[in-house]
């Protein structure tokens, strides 16, 4: 059985309310892809100013690249550290690091102050270069595909932290610290890649979608680390 850990959600209710709860659902990379993006301070782009996201609630307008929308749905959970007890429980399992990236590391602004990402945060990166990989000249890559020891240095937490990931109507690319991340999207095959039980599990943490084409399009491809160092070096 895979280890489990505890999901925070608070979403925008279709009264308008805000709900929140909490699930102990499956440590897996499903889940946790969709509550590990940020960490604490970093500040989101909003259309009254900077918010941190600790402090951000369902139903504000985010600034994104296609115009401000309103925040859906926010989740978090906990990175611990990768040692003791949960070490030994899975072996094997590869250690959950924060990324630190120095405050215009990627130009001037870009980021400002320092920014704070979680384990599966995407950043984008733009280039003519990626049009022979991804038809496109933008596309997201996993923030520790940036890592060059310097700027944008990987830290292991010596103690709990807590990270958050943000989801709009559709993959959305919106601003933190004055960098472009991209909000939670599950992508276009996951249902395909689980069994209807963990599907069903998965769904369930975010009351406002019913099935996997409710989380709408991507208009952004994806690259993986191994794609973005092979153009990066080109």
């Amino acid at each position: 059985m895979p280890l489990t850990r505890r999901f925070e959600v608070s979403y925008l209710a279709s009264n308008g309310d805000i709900d929140e709860f909490q699930r102990v659902a499956p440590a897996t990379p499903l889940f946790e892809e969709a509550f590990s993006a940020l960490g604490r301070g970093a500040l989101i782009s909003t259309v009254d100013g900077l918010t941190a996201v600790e402090d951000i609630l369902p139903g504000t307008l985010v600034e994104t690249a296609n115009g401000p929308k309103p925040l859906l749905w926010i989740g978090s959970m906990t990175v611990f550290p990768e040692s003791g007890e949960l070490a030994a429980r899975a072996p094997g399992r590869e250690p959950q690091k924060m990324l630190r990236i120095a405050t215009d590391a990627f130009g001037f602004g870009r980021p400002a102050p320092d920014l704070m990402l979680g384990p599966k945060a995407r950043l984008l990166y733009r280039s003519a270069a990626c049009t022979e990989a991804v038809g496109a000249e933008e596309a997201f890559a996993p923030a520790r595909a940036f890592i060059d020891g310097v700027s944008v240095i990987e830290i292991s937490p010596m103690s709990p932290q807590k990270v958050w990931q943000l989801c709009f109507e559709g993959q959305q690319t919106f601003y933190v610290n004055g960098v472009q991340v991209e909000s939670f999207h599950p992508g276009l095959k996951s249902e395909a890649m689980h069994d209807r039980e963990m599907s069903a599990l998965f769904l369930a943490l975010f009351p406002h979608i019913d099935r996997f084409e409710d989380f709408g399009p991507m208009d952004v491809p994806r690259l993986t680390a191994f794609e973005l160092e092979n153009l990066r070096a080109a």
